[in-house]
């Protein structure tokens, strides 16, 4: 699987990629309310081709210090079914060392827009501010050839074992605009 997933990123880097990515939903949803509140989730338009999201979450038990992340990555056709990524990892250790080139790719896109950009404990607020579809085009969609058509992020967030927040996010890959 390792190997395939480096072939796939080589492969990746050689080709240039002509898609444009625009969010078309997001849905975020606590699971333990003692633990985890949304304040902010939704969709901005910034104009008919380029949206950014928002997400504002308060932690009620910090410090958080074990922090597992599943990360699905799924394909609508006749429902979302599986389609390329399905990991489970301890994202306290990414952070520490980011050596998954997959989930470093995603990572890269929103860093910057987020204070979810160090490690391990988090004893704030979970910020995403203002990301926008052209770091998604930039960042992730240049190295991944991807078919026309919507999509979705599935991410369980859990704390100490047991799921604490869902949050999804919906795309749409449709070819550039210029």
């Amino acid at each position: 699987m390792r190997m395939f997933l480096y072939i796939l990123t080589i492969l990746g880097l050689l080709t240039t990629t002509l898609s444009h990515v625009t969010f078309t939903n997001l849905k975020c949803s606590s699971k333990d309310v003692k633990f985890v509140n949304f304040t902010k989730c939704y969709i901005k338009a910034v104009n008919r081709t380029h949206k950014y999201v928002d997400i504002y979450s308060n932690l009620f038990q910090t410090p958080v210090d074990n922090v597992t992340l599943t990360l699905k990555f799924m394909r609508h056709d006749h429902g979302y079914k599986p389609f390329f990524i399905d990991v489970t990892f301890n994202a306290c250790k990414f952070l520490k060392n980011q050596k998954h080139p997959l989930i470093k790719l995603l990572y890269d896109t929103y860093k910057d827009s987020s204070n979810i950009n160090h490690t391990c404990p988090y004893n704030h607020d979970i910020i995403v501010d203002h990301l926008w579809t052209g770091n998604i085009d930039s960042n992730f969609g240049k190295y991944m050839p991807m078919l026309n058509g919507d999509y979705a992020i599935f991410t369980e967030w859990s704390a100490y074992n047991i799921v604490r927040a869902v949050v999804n996010v919906y795309i749409r890959i449709s070819d550039r605009q210029n």
